[in-house]
Formats: C-alpha cells, structure tokens, sequence
C-alpha cells in the first residue's frame, strides 16, 4: 500500500469512534486537535459493515497519536473476524501515545463495549470520562497538550538528560475531572504570568490539591518548554529532596559542582514548570525552593502542600471544597453543581447510573453538605450507592464517617480513608498543637476565641492560628468583628476521636455545656430588657450548633433544669433560619421524660408548644400548650401564662374568631402592663395577624403599625417582616394593590437579608395575590409556587392564619387558568433558585 500523506506535515491524530452515535463527540476532538494545530485523522471506516481494512490501517500506521471515543456502541464485526473495526483499530495502534475516553452516562453500553473496556484497562491503558462534548474539548486539548510536551518536543529529543515524568502520570487520575474552573482559571493566570515563580495550593487532606495541580498542569503545558513532577510523598527524608528534584529536572551529578548549582545551571535557560506534590512533610527544605527560584529566571515551581512554605514570593491558593447546593438553589442549579456532579460521576463509575430527579438531588445535596463538600469523602461516598439507596446512606453518614472506608486500592495509603487523610496531618502537629485541636474537637460548629479560651485553656491564639496554617482549622465568619473558627465536619469527627483517646472528652464536654448555658441566660435576660434583638440572632445562629449540642449534653446528664432554663431564654430568638426544629425535638424529650417537676414541664411544654407552633406543628402544640397555661395561672406566671395565650389564639382564630381576638387583646394588656416590650410587640402583631384573617382589615392596622415601630425599636426583622406580610393583606383587601406590594416586597426583603426561612415563602403568597388582583395571573401562579417550592425544602406547612387566604388564592388561580396551565406554572416557581424567584417577585 502506498504511503499516504496530509498536505502539511503537522503531527497527526487518529480518531477512533462508530459512526452511528457521538457525532458531538467527534466534532468536538476535531476542534480540540484543530486548536493545537494538529491534524486529525477523522477515519471511521474501521466502524462501519466490511471496511477496507488495509486503508484504514495505513491511515493509523501513518498517525502519531490515537484518540479512541467510546459511548454505547461496539462497532460492527465483519464475517470472519472475531472483533469489530472499532476493536481492531485499537489494538493496532498498541505502539503509539493511546488517549481514551469514555461517555458517561451509558447505560445502555453493548456488552462487548463493556468487556473491551475491561481489558484496556487491564492493559495498563488508562481511560478518562466525559459527559458533555464541551469537556471533552478541554480534556482532549490538555492530554494532548501535555503529551507534545513529554513526547514530541524537538528541544526535549535531542538532550539525553530531558526531564521524565513518571509522578506527573502517577498522580494523573483515570477518573475524569469535575468542576473547579474558576480555580483553574485564576490559578492558569498565576501559573503562566513571567513575574510569578512559586504557587502553593494550600488544603486540607482530600480537598483536592494534587488533582487540581495536574489539571492545571495540563491546561497551562504548552506554555512551558518542558513539564517536571516530584512526588514528594514517596520520599522517606528531607535530603532526598535535592535528588529527586534534580532527577525529574534530567540534571545529572557532577563532581565538584554542587547539586544546587547544577540543577540552577541546567534549567536557567529554560522554561519550566515543576510540580512539587506533597510538601508538607519535607518542609524543613522550602528555602531550598526558594534558593531555587532566585538562582533562576524562567523556572516556575507549582506546590502541593497542607501548609504554605512561608517564602519570599510565595503566592498561596486555598484550595477551597467543592461548591455544595444551598437550600435556596433550584434543582437544576443542584444538579449542576460541582459536588453533585462529583458524586453522580462516580456512583456511574461504580455501575449506579442516578436518575438525578429531584428528590435525588435533595438527597445528594445534603450528602454533599455533611461531607462538607470534601472531593475525596465525596469519592468514598458514592461508591457506596451499589449496596445502599441514597437515603439510607445519608442516614449512616450522620450518625458516622465510618462508612466511607476503604477507596480505590491504586490511592496512596495515606488517602484510601478519610482517617489516615487527617491522620498523616494530625501526625506532623507538634504536641501542644496535638492538645488543642483534641480539645477543639468538643465545638459543635464554628467558634469563638474567647470560647476555645474558656474552655480549651488559655492561651490558645498560636495554637489556633497554627492550626489555621495547617489547614486543620479555617477562619470563619465574623461576628460583630469577632473573628471565628471552624473545622471541617469530617476534621472534627477526627480530633473527637483524639480527645476520647485522651480520656478529656467528658471533662471538655462539660466545660462546653456550662459555658453555651451561660450564653443562653445572658440572651434571654437581654430579650427580656428591651434589647436589640438583630446581634442576639446572629449570635445565636453563629453558635446554634454549639448551642444544640449543649442542651443534648444536659438531657443526656439528667441535668433537666439546666436543659429547660436554655430553652425559655432562647425560644424567642429561634424564629428564623428553621433553628427551632432542634429545641423543639430536644423538648419532647424532656416533656415524655419522667424525672420532671410541675414546674419545670410546665416550662418545657411552654418551649416546646412555642416551638411546635412556628413550625406550623399544630397537632403538638395544641398538645403541650393548655396543660402548660393552666399551671402558669395556678403559679401566677403572667407573662409564661400571656405567651402561651397568643398561640393558642392564633391555632384557633379560624374556629372561633371571637373568642381568639379576646385571647391576644387580652394578651396585648398583660404585656403592657408588665411592660414587657418584646413580648408586646409579639402580640400586637399576632392581633394584627388574627384580625386579617378574620377579614377585620381596618381593625388590624393599628396594632400592626404599633407593633412595627416596636419591631423597628428592637431591631427584630423577624417579627417586622410578619407584620409587614399582614400589613400587606390588610392593604390589598382594602382596595390598595400598590401599598399592598410595598409591604410585601419590604417583608421578603427582610426575610431574605436577615434569613427568616419561614417567613419567605408568607411574603410570596402575599406576592401572589397582589399579582393576581391585577391581572397578571401567570406571575401569580409562578409566586405562588415558589412559595410552595420554598415550603416543600424547609418541610413546613401553611400557617394556621394563612390558611384560608392560601386556598383562596389557590382556587382563583385554577379557576383562572385551568388545571394544566396551573400545574404547569406552579410548578415552574417551585424549581426556580430564590434569587430567580426574587427577580420574579421585584417585577412590576
């Protein structure tokens, strides 16, 4: 057969794929080869029924490079022969650079395509994957781009000491990778700009550094002259270093010129990246990095470390985990984002093929969330779903980490569990650093440093911020300027396991309780004196973790009274951002506990019927609340007696109207009295509230707006966004849709900014009907099931009061629109991500 050749002499790639599926794919391999200015080789005949054979092989025998692209299909086998065209192509090309990849989804693959991918990578042949022609482009054009560097460089073929780079395809994973491209990007800059010489990604154990290194230096190789890789985690000494470095540099040992002179003279010339994996524990040797850098111009040093080298020039990247759905996120937002995406990639290469619909979503996003994200825990993770449905795996994940053990064999050992990825940190901790991450262990959350102080021992700041360095604790939000810390779940879980190993874990545990108690009295005394309740509510969301695990600490002690007085003193503060569901459970325990004064159920029923009620838990709080009431009389407890009042009036204000306005002006009275202006403003906004429902709209305004400048006096968003949601409804039935939308914009407003989960989807009803009262009936139907939306991902109900105007505005909908373009709507505004929600809601 004669020689066949391209007009030009560029390097040539075969591309291997059936014709009769992945005509994306093919597209996007040609543009990616185009792109490197390379040749492909488009020949499919290999595929197709009785190709000529011959052709098609002198085509791949005159290539430089095979790409194969699998999918569903095997290829068809001619008579005579044992394997399809697709097969036959592949095996020949045995000598040359074979780069594979693999679509997922398929679950319909042909079995023959199943048991040939077997054997390739039983041959040593390593595959990626793909599920979007896109990614296949960036996947295509960094191996390519990588691999013209290692093997078709002309500078690199004519000197015997070229560097290799056998770590750089160690490290390489066979799994494709997912996300992180704004870290690529910035991270692309970084690596490529003259003027920066030395980049340290920074994380934790299984956040992802060494594979996020690889991507990068695979997207950023054509840029460089020559590509080096030392993995630094097979090494056993500091001194080995030098070595090994000069190694994947090809820099030879000379007699008489010292290791560091030959390695600077070698590669000053040229342009290089090297990646140097796995730093931490050699890092007594960063200022030979350093020493590195400044004896040459064009070297550029890329390192993977769970801390920073601490050097001149250092540009240091956290390497941050991998965005996780929030409950405010639309189901194809979750979908797409990185964690889920991670997860659903590698239960497909474990054989599970998710559906992705949106209760698995919901399930994967709150796998992804107790992971914290964390790419490896996540890679443990899913493999699990052969043997488990997702839900039952959430469940085991929260009770223990245990189950994401042991991963692939072919990982380092120091990565094959969550506990040997933390351990290998743990390990190069001093000992008083060893101390007090085992103590920081007994936070539930994220802290503060006047806490770890109290209750770790003083001092603790260069403990703490030698934690921070080492990437086992992070910085937090700060709260009224106080600066924060937290660990990673999966971190603390481990440092738990060091306290106990210690024998300190009763002890610290203890100290915690007393000291989140004492917090809690200190919020409750300010409610009671007329406070600004905005800081009280972000305190305690900041610490409601913390807080939570104090009051199950005191339960489990029997120490009830301790548990009760906490829950009197914060209930008040828990109306947002769904907190209350904790303390409401927590409650119950100590209601159907038997060891219990009157007094004291008497209190714990309060709590819990108050809790109960603002989750729309109607049945328990009718349960609790009278038995509570009636010792609150018969002790003269007004106040316990006047709160427990205003809920029982408002559950009955649909029943029995009358009865529950003489209840809450009753209530109203008792407040002033007492002079008690939290809890006034609380029940003027619940007559207000009461009377809209009961359609006494001008009635209602007065103790609105009064409740409102009190709410605006105290700073309590909360309550001041429900009153504006019934300011609004007063408005609307009075004949003005304008005002009516300037309240109820101001109430989502606030319920946004300041959290109140449960007052947001109130605010949208509201929305609705103001939309619908004018006209714009596909509006309201798409509001209204965003508020449906929102209901269904906190797991609340409709409130007692709002339910009459929430079937009312449910039946003008259908009626207006029929059933299937009602469906249909809703069911749009119930997908949609709340900041396209909130768009939908701002529109005149």
């Amino acid at each position: 057969m004669p020689e066949i050749r391209t007009p030009d002499q560029r390097l040539r790639v075969f591309v291997s794929s059936t014709m009769n599926e992945l005509a994306d794919a093919r597209v996007a391999a040609r543009r990616a080869i185009e792109q490197l200015h390379l040749t492909p080789v488009m020949f499919e005949l290999g595929a197709r029924p009785y190709p000529p054979r011959d052709l098609y092989l002198a085509y791949l025998n005159q290539s430089d490079v095979f790409v194969a692209i699998y999918g569903e299909s095997y290829g068809t086998i001619e008579p005579g022969r044992d394997v399809s065209g697709l097969e036959d192509e592949f095996l020949a090309a045995g000598g040359k650079p074979q780069l594979v990849y693999v679509q997922l989804p398929a679950p319909d693959r042909e079995p023959r395509l199943a048991e040939m991918l077997e054997r390739v990578a039983r041959n040593g042949v390593s595959y990626r994957t793909f599920a979007h022609p896109d990614e296949l482009v960036a996947l295509i054009g960094g191996d390519l781009a990588l691999l013209l560097s290692e093997r078709f460089n002309p500078a690199a073929e004519t000197k015997e000491d070229a560097p290799k780079h056998d770590d750089l395809h160690r490290l390489t994973s066979t799994n494709r990778f997912i996300g992180r491209r704004h870290e690529l990007e910035t991270l692309r800059a970084l690596a490529t700009d003259p003027q920066t010489r030395l980049v340290t990604l920074v994380g934790p154990g299984g956040i992802g550094k060494t594979r996020l290194a690889v991507e990068l230096v695979a997207t950023v190789a054509p840029t460089f002259e020559s590509i080096a890789t030392v993995d630094l985690d097979q090494l056993s000494a500091p001194e080995q270093v030098p070595p090994a470095i000069a190694a994947a540099l090809g820099v030879p040992e000379t007699p008489g010129v010292s290791l560091g002179d030959a390695i600077a003279g070698s590669v000053d010339a040229h342009r290089i990246l090297l990646l140097l994996d796995s730093f931490e524990h050699v890092i007594d040797v960063a200022p030979m990095v350093a020493d590195l850098v400044a004896r040459t111009s064009r070297l550029t040093v890329l390192v993977t470390s769970r801390e920073p080298l601490h050097l001149s020039g250092e540009n240091v990247f956290e390497v941050p985990p991998l965005g996780v759905p929030e409950w405010s996120d639309s189901t194809d937002d979750s979908q797409h984002s990185d964690a889920v995406q991670l997860f659903a990639d590698r239960a497909a290469a474990a054989g599970v093929h998710l559906r992705l619909d949106a209760a698995q979503v919901r399930t994967i996003s709150k796998i992804c969330r107790r992971l914290d994200g964390l790419p490896l825990a996540i890679e443990l993770a899913a493999p699990r779903t052969r043997m488990l449905e997702l839900d039952d795996l959430m469940h085991r994940l929260d009770s223990s980490l245990d189950l994401l053990s042991p991963g692939a064999r072919d990982l380092p050992s120091r990565q094959r569990t969550l506990h040997s990825t933390i351990a290998w940190s743990y390990d190069l901790l001093d000992e008083p650093d060893r101390v007090l991450f085992a103590r920081l262990g007994v936070f539930a959350g994220s802290f503060r440093l006047e806490a770890a102080e109290t209750i770790c021992g003083a001092p603790v700041f260069d403990g703490l911020a030698s934690l921070v360095d080492k990437a086992l604790l992070r910085p937090d939000h700060s709260v009224h300027g106080e600066p924060r810390f937290a660990m990673l779940e999966i971190v603390r879980d481990f440092a738990t396991g060091r306290l106990e190993d210690a024998g300190e874990a009763r002890r610290l545990r203890e100290q915690h309780a007393v000291y989140f108690r004492q917090l809690t009295l200190d919020i409750g005394a300010a409610v009671a004196g007329s406070p600004k309740v905005r800081p009280l509510v972000q305190e305690c969301v900041a610490d409601h973790d913390n807080l939570r695990a104090a009051v199950r600490w005191f339960i489990d002690e029997d120490d009830i009274d301790s548990a009760v007085r906490m829950g009197l003193a914060i209930w008040p503060v828990l109306f947002t951002q769904g907190l209350a569901s904790d303390f409401e459970e927590a409650m119950a325990r100590v209601v159907a506990g038997p060891a219990l004064s009157d007094d004291n159920r008497a209190n714990a029923r309060l709590v819990l019927g108050m809790m109960a009620f603002l989750r729309a838990n109607y049945d328990r709080a009718a349960d609790v609340l009278p038995p509570a009431y009636d010792r609150f009389v018969e002790r003269g407890d007004e106040r316990a007696a006047a709160t427990a009042v205003v809920a029982l009036a408002l559950m009955g204000v649909t029943a029995d109207p009358g009865r529950s306005e003489r209840q809450l002006l009753g209530a109203v009275d008792t407040f002033r009295r007492l002079d008690e202006p939290w809890w006034l403003m609380f029940a003027l906004c619940a007559l207000g509230s009461a009377r809209v429902t009961m359609r006494h709209e001008r009635d209602a305004i007065a103790p609105l707006e009064e409740g409102g400048r009190l709410a605006a006096r105290l700073e309590d968003d909360v309550l001041a966004s429900n009153g504006l949601i019934a300011l609004g409804w007063a408005h609307l039935r009075l004949g003005d849709a304008a005002a009516a939308a300037r309240e109820l914009d101001q109430a989502l407003d606030r319920a946004v900014t300041f959290g109140s989960r449960e007052t947001i989807p109130r605010a949208l009803d509201g929305l609705a009907a103001v939309a619908e009262e004018t006209g714009d009936t596909d509006r309201a139907a798409t509001l209204f099931g965003a508020a449906l939306g929102v209901r269904g991902t906190l797991g609340s109900d409709v409130w007692s009061i709002d339910q009459p105007a929430h079937a009312e505005i449910a039946d003008h909908l259908r009626s207006r629109l029929g059933d299937e373009p009602y469906g249909r709507l809703t069911a749009r505004g119930a997908s949609l991500a709340l900041d396209d929600v909130l768009e939908l809601a701002a529109r005149p």
